[in-house]
């Protein structure tokens, strides 16, 4: 069935996103260019397979249809990681196009990264528990 997608697609925005700011962190303490390369190609992809779990999400929510219905909107897992795939994408944008102002402000950018992936992983939180998985 076609709803079926979005459970296959779900894993990949938490995993990528997630290693991405890990290889910043590992590029903050390293200092190794290769890690901050890595960083951007994997938030990327995560950013990209983001968008499709969210239009997946979109389609599943026809069997569940709550997205409009929760309030409020931290209780409602499609809201939840609507807002985290546009915290990423923001992040995304800075990190690419405004590169200088995450050299000037690591620590801060690094600790918005850690705070954007625990938004994710609480938005999974309440995906899993929507689907009756915990």
């Amino acid at each position: 069935m076609i709803t079926d997608f979005h459970l296959l697609v779900i894993h990949f925005p938490i995993a990528l996103l997630s290693i991405a700011v890990l290889f910043d962190f590992l590029f903050y303490f390293t200092e190794k260019v290769d890690l901050a390369g890595a960083s951007w190609w994997t938030m990327f992809f995560g950013v990209i397979s983001c968008f499709v779990a969210v239009i997946t999400g979109f389609v599943s929510d026809s069997l569940y249809e709550h997205l409009f219905n929760t309030w409020p909107f931290w209780d409602n897992h499609g809201m939840v990681q609507i807002l985290s795939f546009l915290l990423f994408t923001l992040l995304f944008y800075v990190k690419t196009y405004h590169s200088q102002t995450i050299v000037r402000f690591q620590t801060t950018y690094l600790f918005v990264s850690a705070l954007f992936v625990l938004i994710l992983f609480y938005g999974a939180h309440l995906g899993a528990s929507l689907s009756g998985r915990i």
